[in-house]
């Protein structure tokens, strides 16, 4: 599981642009505020085979179950105003009605990721309501989070044959040096 590097609140509206809050992962379709979260990549070699990101609510109730997801690369860190319009989008994110204080919802954006190739990556989170999730700074418990499943290296069929053989040719020497026949009758005192 990664924790961001950073997360934040950007208020797009008219006169207002590029005020960055970063006290706070907020979403407000009428007031115009995107929520950005980062994450960094360079932390793993393997190859991720699923990707979820996460977030719970930190203020209730959620007045929108549905967010806008959008995914982009980025070579630094920290939440930038750019970082609002940035990205394309990968779909839209039902939430669970009941979604509640130090509950996870997730969202599959494993497609997007694989083909990540920049140190960090961002994801933009857009809605027509006011809802705030829990961010690095004000949380229940942990802030938005990647959950990340990577590929386990698979040992090579040789490598697996020359153990195994090894293993029975010890297991062989270790018989005969031990003398004798195993199943000989022994003598009673």
């Amino acid at each position: 599981m990664l924790d961001p590097s950073d997360d934040a609140s950007i208020y797009t509206c008219q006169g207002c642009s590029g005020v960055v809050d970063d006290q706070a992962l907020r979403v407000d379709g009428s007031a115009q505020v995107v929520g950005v979260v980062k994450f960094e990549t360079t932390s793993f070699t393997e190859p991720v085979t699923q990707a979820l990101l996460s977030v719970n609510p930190y203020a209730l109730p959620l007045w929108d179950q549905t967010l806008q997801v959008y995914g982009f690369e980025s070579t630094g860190g920290t939440v930038q105003d750019s970082d609002a319009s940035a990205g394309v989008l990968l779909g839209t994110w039902t939430l669970p009605p009941n979604l509640g204080f130090g509950q996870d919802a997730f969202y599959d954006v494993t497609a997007f990721f694989q083909t990540v190739t920049t140190p960090y990556v961002g994801f933009s989170l857009q809605s027509s309501g006011n809802d705030v999730f829990s961010s690095l700074e004000f949380n229940y418990g942990h802030s938005s989070q990647l959950t990340l499943v990577v590929a386990a290296p698979l040992p090579s069929a040789l490598l697996l044959f020359i153990t195994g053989f090894s293993g029975l040719f010890g297991m062989g020497l270790q018989r005969g040096s031990r003398g004798g026949n195993r199943c000989a009758a022994r003598p009673i005192r």
